[in-house]
């Protein structure tokens, strides 16, 4: 499959929420495409050395404003995984031969609710527990990275896995170290007080 890609210092995933502004022509053109024709184009994280691997396709879920030079602000949303297999540049945009990975298999229960205990845990102590009716609703790894603000190493590291079962067993160890570093964060301000 054919796709044009918007390569940026951000990685995308399913359900991640990505608002996004428009200013270069040849993206402007892009995007007035994919709000036409309801295409989807895929983001792709770019650093200093070159494009990685994996990427998400996204589609424009709105269009917040349209400039009178063209720019415009959008919001999209993160749909699927694909695996990058060649590039080339046409018209000045990025388009990759990607495989689209096959949709992942929700965990059972008895794994992912654990999960989502730690998580519901950490919103708790972090403060951020304003909406929890919203996020006791989620039921997928990615879901659980809607209110935590990760690095792009470690996003990419989570896209490129296989599965589920994988990504649900490196968020665990992560959860669990930011809960030791919290309850250890507790126990220093007890002993201060």
């Amino acid at each position: 499959m054919k796709l044009n890609l918007f390569p940026l210092g951000i990685v995308a995933f399913p359900n991640k929420s990505i608002p996004l502004h428009i200013f270069e022509d040849r993206y402007k053109r892009m995007i007035n495409d994919c709000i036409d024709n309801g295409n989807e184009f895929g983001i792709i994280y770019q650093n200093i050395k070159g494009i990685a691997e994996f990427g998400c396709t996204v589609s424009v879920t709105k269009l917040l404003k349209r400039y009178p030079d063209g720019r415009m602000d959008i919001l999209s949303k993160g749909n699927r995984i694909f695996k990058l297999d060649s590039k080339k540049i046409v018209n000045d945009i990025v388009v990759g031969k990607i495989t689209v990975l096959p949709k992942f298999n929700p965990l059972s229960s008895e794994v992912f609710d654990p999960l989502l205990e730690k998580y519901l845990k950490l919103l708790i102590t972090l403060g951020a527990d304003a909406n929890l009716e919203h996020h006791l609703k989620k039921s997928t790894t990615f879901q659980l990275l809607e209110s935590v603000q990760l690095s792009p190493d470690f996003e990419l590291e989570l896209i490129s896995m296989k599965n589920e079962a994988e990504r649900a067993e490196f968020l665990n160890q992560f959860f669990n170290s930011l809960l030791e570093k919290s309850d250890l964060f507790k126990s220093n301000e007890r002993y201060n007080s």
